[in-house]
């Protein structure tokens, strides 16, 4: 009976100790191919695969800036479920029968040139092949087809390092929540779809993004200016300070990021410009928490991502 026990236990740690290699060369595999293939660093945080139940985990999915670019990240992913057919992988190709996708945040750049972090992926330069290019052989990945893929999408923050001095900052709220796309054949498709839905409410016009889009077939309308008037033109955080500190960061930011046309700090209002947006920042003491509120209006029209990217430099140095 104990050598019985003995053999279990040995084939336990073995299946446990095969079960981490495996996934961790899974892993390793996702983020060397999937950098080849965008033209950009990919990193994965875990990884975790269920042969029983056909279903794979992964956590913290990241997409960073191509090179030319501020070190950051470009796209973050917290987490991905998807239920997988096994016996298509066994025959070379990545059959994902349903995915469901958690989005965070998508960081859009501008470096000094005045070019796009998105546009510099190669999956953006599918209609700019050379005959050089061409005979160079693409980095080798599996064939990939979702049948249905859910996806929500937190964020969107666009930076603008084009001009001189700090760069300036807009965040959008995309606010789609476990929306359902079908038939999606290939990695770089589902890149480009998840990238065109993010940046509609931003009104960028990304030709080399929107031109991938057309080619893989993602079909994608701008949003257009009128996506961002909304009656809301405020941004608002708690944070766990005391309201003097909130006061002087948020006086900090503004100075960095515009000029202050008045301060009053025992009202705890700031008041200024950043590129003819008129920036207000009030600062309330709530109990344990100080609750800031950033408001920007230009030419009395709400500017709600000029109010949410001051709220983001704001949080960058508070929380």
């Amino acid at each position: 009976m104990k050598k019985i026990l003995i053999i279990v236990g040995l084939i336990i740690v073995f299946i446990v100790g095969f079960s981490i290699v495996r996934d961790q060369l899974i892993k390793t595999t996702i983020s060397i191919v999937g950098s080849s293939v965008l033209g950009a660093r990919i990193e994965v945080g875990g990884f975790s695969l269920g042969l029983m139940t056909q279903s794979a985990k992964i956590s913290n999915f990241r997409i960073y800036n191509p090179a030319g670019f501020p070190q950051g990240i470009l796209l973050d992913m917290p987490k991905i479920s998807v239920d997988l057919d096994i016996l298509s992988m066994l025959k070379g190709k990545l059959h994902i029968q349903s995915a469901v996708v958690d989005l965070k945040e998508v960081d859009i750049v501008t470096n000094k040139d005045g070019v796009l972090n998105v546009d510099s992926l190669k999956v953006a330069q599918q209609d700019k092949k050379t005959d050089k290019t061409k005979a160079q052989k693409p980095a080798k990945a599996m064939p990939m087809q979702i049948d249905t893929m859910t996806l929500s999408i937190g964020s969107v923050v666009v930076k603008d390092y084009s001009k001189e001095g700090e760069p300036s900052i807009q965040v959008y709220d995309v606010g789609i929540k476990d929306k359902t796309y079908k038939n999606i054949t290939s990695a770089q498709q589902f890149i480009v779809l998840v990238l065109t839905e993010a940046m509609k409410p931003t009104a960028i016009r990304s030709a080399g993004i929107y031109g991938a889009a057309t080619i893989l077939g993602v079909a994608f309308l701008p949003a257009g200016v009128a996506g961002v008037l909304t009656a809301k033109d405020y941004s608002q955080f708690d944070f766990n300070v005391n309201a003097d500190k909130a006061y002087n960061v948020s006086l900090d930011v503004l100075k960095q990021m515009g000029v202050v046309k008045s301060e009053d700090k025992a009202a705890r209002v700031i008041k200024g410009k950043i590129d003819k947006n008129d920036i207000t920042i009030k600062i309330e003491q709530k109990e344990k928490v100080s609750q800031v509120t950033v408001s920007a209006r230009k030419f009395m029209l709400p500017q709600a991502q000029i109010a949410a990217g001051v709220m983001y430099k704001i949080s960058e140095r508070l929380k």
